[in-house]
């Protein structure tokens, strides 16, 4: 399982296919930017594919079959569950908190240049 965001028109829809916030859904396969159901483990990422004026955000849960472009942290699966509608505040909040998460604290270096 992995935790993730994923984004949607203001019906709720991706690619044209109905979601709703609680929902399980499965596919056949995953090919990344291809086939199966696709989110962004990174929140920031989502924003790339659904900007803000329109759209809507969910956190979810992808499973079974997966495949990763490399491109970003979009990920395609075969089961997604739709766990909780959030605000782009918490898209956001969620964002900074990820790539905080990832910042090597014990081992950060001061980095000058000459601007």
């Amino acid at each position: 399982m992995i935790k993730g965001f994923k984004g949607f028109n203001r019906d709720m829809q991706c690619q044209g296919f109905q979601f709703e916030v609680g929902g399980t859904y499965q596919e056949e396969k995953a090919i990344a930017c291809q086939a199966g159901f696709h989110f962004c483990e990174n929140p920031l990422d989502v924003l790339g594919y659904y900007p803000p004026a329109d759209s809507r955000y969910a956190e979810v849960e992808g499973s079974g079959s997966t495949d990763r472009d490399g491109s970003d942290s979009k990920v395609a699966c075969t089961k997604l569950e739709v766990k909780a509608e959030i605000t782009l505040n918490a898209l956001i909040s969620a964002g900074v908190k990820f790539i905080l998460d990832r910042v090597d604290w014990a081992n950060k270096k001061e980095h000058q240049t000459e601007d």
